[in-house]
């Protein structure tokens, strides 16, 4: 089980019975606003998140904050292209704890062990009307490189994105 510190968060790997929880943050209507999945009821729906593929390696966290054992957010470091050595970053905090500076923590601390791993680049899809986000990333030193769009999972909404990336 990977774990890592940092000022004030424990991020950890995500076990089975993490998923109802990680499934009321990705599902509830405004934390889950941007993410391609969709608005999940129950952990039993993200079961086959945790299932392992040697061929394309994601590493999913939550994150707690230091001496609390709620679940406060989620992360990932996920493979994208392997001929770039480039993975992609995603992450998520509950509502409740908007505000705080939590996402910049955790993608600071994906950074990190992205590095730690070898990692060369660092790509971050964001939907162009998340400003709170953008921030995150531009603060964490990533730079637009492209621009995508996603369709959220089970609805028509379509969101245009910007492309982040980082050089590591």
């Amino acid at each position: 089980m990977l774990r890592i510190n940092t000022q004030r968060l424990l991020l950890r790997t995500t076990k089975q019975e993490d998923l109802d929880a990680v499934a009321s943050i990705w599902g509830d209507v405004e934390s889950g606003k941007y993410m391609p999945d969709p608005n999940y009821k129950s952990g039993s729906e993200i079961t086959e998140i945790l299932e392992e593929d040697p061929d394309c390696p994601v590493y999913y966290f939550v994150a707690f904050r230091t001496n609390c054992d709620e679940i406060m957010g989620t992360c990932s470091l996920g493979f994208e292209n392997a001929a770039a050595n480039e993975y992609s970053i995603g992450y998520n905090v509950k509502k409740d704890y908007w505000g705080n500076g939590y996402a910049g923590e955790m993608v600071n601390a994906l950074i990190d062990f992205a590095r730690e791993l070898g990692i060369k680049f660092i790509t971050a899809p964001v939907a162009k009307e998340n400003k709170a986000s953008i921030k995150v990333l531009e603060k964490c030193g990533f730079f637009i490189n492209g621009e995508s769009s996603f369709k959220k999972s089970g609805t028509d909404i379509v969101y245009p994105t910007f492309v982040y990336k980082l050089n590591l």
